[in-house]
């Protein structure tokens, strides 16, 4: 069996919508304190924390709310950044990447407090994830990656060594694992409604099915110009990370959008899905085009993700190529059908760090590099913060935003990184 006949080009996380209302139809107000642009976690979150300081707020997005990417993403909620402490270390130095790494504990924290404060059940869990070594000289980068974490940053992980990995993973495929009991996993879907629940709860005016397309500034004043109509707004967030389009060029040529792709299997029997993660951590891979993988909150799927192999390629052809990258992982589950194949797009910065500030007058926060579920949720409250001019100052503000080079609406850079980084991963 390869994929179910019936086979849903849709997230599993939105079977059926866990939003269960519309934002459609509305009217558009003439003018608002602030417009945020993008219902995902950074937007959400921004758009919360400015109007429980009492500021107007309208958001709006040209997809129905809590549908994109925020509600498409494999749900972990994980510490640190894309890339590993050490190597962050060699590119902004020891001092920053401390400072960085404790943001990004709190932003953990961050989504616990937001589904406390807003009773979101979206079955957040501190499961712990696992990073599993490819290859077995990266777990001696897995060991001194523990080491560094332990020694400058009092940061408590796991090895587990090869001999002992079928205590965490059903799997042979791996050369043993760093284990950090820190990091959560959410439904996702379930948690962007919820926080659009709140938005609204909280009196966020929020629209959907509107899709802005000019903003210029007139005035003091920003007019954005929707296929709905204009806002007058006083401050404006550009809160849309990986679907960021020529509305801002000078943020769109300083994001690679990246298609991220993730299928579910059919529901399979009880004691087969708990000896795949035995206790039911979020797990990556050490490879530059890595697998992520997880079970379903209720543990009856897994859930398997990767890059997409061919945007050219039908969501059907790429579930064939991203099952057999499942295989490669657990044979055993050949015998079981594929239910769900999705899509969603991450955005990559040139240096793997997300930004946050503000550009001729635009504020923004993005290029969470597959890391957003709990980083946007955290620099979307501080983009909130930035704008009242209240809170303590982040440091993922102090970076410099590098432009792709020769970037400015085509990722021409894509083939060359492909085969790049194929090449570390085969070789390196």
């Amino acid at each position: 069996m390869s994929l179910d006949a019936n086979l849903k080009e849709t997230p599993y996380w939105l079977d059926p919508p866990p939003l269960g209302r519309s934002f459609a139809g509305k009217v558009l107000p003439e003018k608002t304190d602030v417009l945020v642009i993008g219902s995902g976690y950074t937007g959400m979150t921004a758009a919360i924390g400015l109007r429980q300081a009492g500021t107007d707020v309208a958001l709006i997005d040209s997809l129905p709310l809590a549908t994109a990417a925020s509600a498409r993403t494999g749900g972990q909620a994980l510490t640190g950044l894309s890339e590993g402490v050490s190597a962050m270390m060699k590119r902004v130095g020891a001092e920053k990447i401390r400072l960085l790494f404790s943001e990004s504990l709190e932003a953990l924290k961050c989504v616990e407090r937001l589904v406390a404060e807003g009773k979101i059940d979206c079955h957040f869990n501190r499961c712990g994830h696992m990073e599993v070594a490819a290859k077995p000289a990266h777990f001696e980068r897995l060991k001194r990656e523990q080491e560094i974490l332990f020694n400058q940053f009092e940061h408590h992980t796991i090895l587990v060594p090869p001999g002992q990995m079928q205590t965490e993973i059903g799997s042979h495929r791996y050369h043993g694992a760093l284990l950090d009991p820190l990091s959560g996993g959410v439904h996702p879907a379930r948690y962007i409604a919820g926080l659009a629940r709140m938005a609204d709860q909280y009196g966020v005016d929020l629209y959907e099915r509107v899709e802005a397309t000019n903003i210029e500034v007139r005035n003091g004043r920003f007019l954005v110009k929707t296929d709905k109509g204009t806002v007058s707004a006083e401050q404006v967030v550009v809160a849309t990370n990986g679907y960021t389009g020529s509305l801002v060029p000078w943020l769109q040529r300083r994001i690679i959008p990246i298609e991220s792709m993730i299928i579910a299997t059919e529901e399979l029997p009880a004691e087969m899905a708990k000896s795949l993660i035995p206790n039911g951590r979020m797990i990556f891979d050490t490879k530059y085009f890595l697998f992520y993988f997880r079970l379903s909150p209720d543990g009856k799927r897994l859930l398997f993700g990767g890059r997409l192999n061919s945007a050219k390629k039908s969501m059907r052809e790429n579930a064939v190529f991203m099952r057999r990258n499942m295989l490669q992982v657990y044979p055993q589950l050949e015998k079981f059908g594929i239910e769900y194949a999705w899509s969603g797009k991450v955005a990559i910065t040139w240096d793997r760090l997300p930004h946050i500030g503000r550009q001729n007058g635009i504020y923004y926060a993005t290029g969470y590099c597959g890391h957003g579920v709990a980083l946007a949720s955290y620099l979307g409250g501080k983009l909130s913060e930035l704008i009242l001019g209240s809170g303590t100052p982040t440091a993922f503000a102090d970076n410099t935003f590098t432009a792709i080079p020769f970037y400015r609406t085509i990722p021409w850079c894509m083939p060359f990184i492909t085969l790049y980084y194929s090449a570390l991963d085969r070789f390196a």
